[in-house]
């Protein structure tokens, strides 16, 4: 895939970046989450208003969820419902509005070579399993000091019991990442998502315990 072996960067934001990566990741890998009749649709609305890059097709994302990325510049006047265009080609996101038919926002992106260990951010969802409210934040501190991991997802776990902090490999391609987690956060590491918790999205899942 084109895209592992380069290291997307937004201007000014590594936060951003990460966004943009992980949607991108996210579409291509379930292609069916976006169907191409949305993206001609919002390709065509946006071309009345500016000259788009030709030959590409651009991966479509849906800002669902703000308040993970309020404090982002791209996205401070975002709303959710907003939509997403990344060409990774011609280093362009665009920031667009359907429902009033507006383009929010416009920025460059900067594409450095990196081999693909370096390019690809390990995305990491926590489940807080204790009663303790504010427990995957806490951990979420703790994963800064690793490095190169993206938390795209906090939530409560479906038991709120667990005495032990557990780190699982859902993707089954980050064993090292996983042990330096579990390392950092004295965790214990598990083959597979325990019984009656939803596995995510995430490439890594870490689930908080007492």
């Amino acid at each position: 895939m084109f895209f592992s072996f380069l290291m997307l960067v937004f201007v000014g934001s590594l936060v951003t970046a990460g966004y943009f990566y992980r949607e991108y990741k996210r579409v291509k890998e379930n292609p069916d989450l976006v169907s191409k009749e949305e993206v001609r649709s919002i390709t065509s609305s946006i071309g009345r208003f500016m000259e788009l890059p030709q030959g590409e097709e651009p991966t479509l994302a849906t800002v669902t969820d703000i308040e993970k990325l309020k404090d982002q510049e791209f996205f401070k006047s975002a709303v959710n419902g907003d939509k997403v265009l990344i060409y990774t080609q011609a280093r362009k996101a665009i920031l667009y509005r359907p429902s009033t038919e507006k383009i929010i926002e416009f920025a460059p992106l900067v594409i450095g070579t990196q081999n693909q260990e370096q390019a690809e951010l390990v995305t990491i969802a926590i489940y807080n399993g204790t009663k303790t409210v504010g427990r995957a934040s806490e951990y979420e501190e703790k994963l800064v000091q690793i490095g190169g991991l993206s938390v795209i997802d906090k939530i409560n776990a479906a038991k709120n019991d667990y005495t032990k902090t557990f780190v699982i490999d859902v993707s089954g391609k980050n064993q090292d990442t996983a042990q330096k987690i579990s390392q950092t956060l004295e965790g214990e590491i598990l083959d597979q998502v325990p019984d009656g918790e939803t596995k995510p999205q995430a490439d890594i899942l870490i689930i908080v315990g007492e």
